[in-house]
């Protein structure tokens, strides 16, 4: 056992990618869920769907997050309180909009949904959840940027990421109206 364990942090120190991977492909199932069982129209438990969640947590979500983390980094070099503001401010219009479109256009298609109703989602429920993303994320992503080691930062993010993907979840199932949203 403790050979395995080694022989697993010898891979998160190597390739740092790995630890949101395996936060990820935990967490986003686990909201999904959470997000199934908390939804009073829902009659049945789709394990489908927190399948679909666990995929793109850890196969295009984290890897996405990591190389955004990278690139802030290099964006805005200060390490000090002002440098993780900046950054922080600079993920709300640059980094969340793209991961809201992934987020929406890459569910919606594992689910089997044409890519027209795909585009619609994003239309639809971007601005709302951008709208509440700007609520929640600057605060956790300034301490992210100012306090915690760049190799655990898309850890520390998963943490909120639980709460916040229970959100998206819930926004994925919720009904927008799309009237002249057509492409």
């Amino acid at each position: 056992m403790s050979r395995m364990l080694s022989i697993l942090k010898t891979i998160a120190n190597r390739y740092p990618v790995t630890r949101g991977i395996a936060t990820y492909s935990l967490l986003l199932p686990a909201s999904n869920i959470t997000q199934q069982l908390l939804d009073p129209n829902r009659k049945n438990y789709d394990p489908y769907e927190t399948l679909h969640f666990g995929v793109f947590g850890a196969c295009i979500l984290a890897p996405s997050l990591y190389c955004w983390v990278c690139t802030a980094n290099v964006i805005v070099r200060m390490e000090t309180l002002r440098g993780a503001i900046l950054k922080a401010i600079i993920e709300q219009f640059t980094w969340a909009p793209f991961a809201y479109t992934e987020f929406y256009i890459c569910i919606n298609l594992m689910e089997g949904k044409p890519w027209e109703e795909c585009i619609n989602q994003c239309r639809s429920k971007i601005p709302q959840t951008w709208k509440t993303g700007i609520y929640f994320w600057p605060f956790i992503q300034t301490v992210n940027f100012w306090i915690i080691p760049m190799k655990h930062r898309v850890s520390f993010v998963a943490f909120f990421s639980y709460m916040w993907n229970t959100f998206l979840s819930y926004m994925h199932h919720k009904q927008i109206a799309t009237k002249g949203l057509k492409g």
